[in-house]
């Protein structure tokens, strides 16, 4: 079993029960609070081609996705303090900025 969309865990028994009458689910009266977030959610997966553009399960399936893991280019392999000046600042006023090293690596 997958884990249960946040969106609906926020959301109060009575709305969930109003969402479920509103995509056509049947049978989720007797459910308790938990077991209606993962029958809506198993639904609502389920369903996603013809429940997406639905303006009630927006904050839904704005969340669904994962999130897309970011490249960043120009980081260096190891973590580097380097000196920065400041426009403006004479030379002798410096700012040290630490540069992330990138995931998998490990500092010496």
């Amino acid at each position: 079993m997958s884990t249960v969309a946040y969106w609906l865990q926020k959301q109060r028994k009575p709305d969930l029960q109003n969402l479920a009458a509103h995509v056509g689910m049947e049978d989720y009266d007797g459910l308790l609070k938990t077991d209606l977030e993962v029958a809506l959610d198993d639904y609502l997966r389920a369903n996603q081609t013809s429940l997406r553009d639905d303006p009630q399960l927006s904050g839904f399936y704005k969340r669904l996705g994962s999130p897309v893991k970011r490249e960043s280019e120009g980081v260096t392999t190891t973590s580097v303090v380097e000196a920065v000046k400041k426009p403006g600042l004479s030379g002798t006023k410096q700012r040290r900025q630490t540069l992330k090293a990138r995931e998998g690596l490990e500092s010496p």
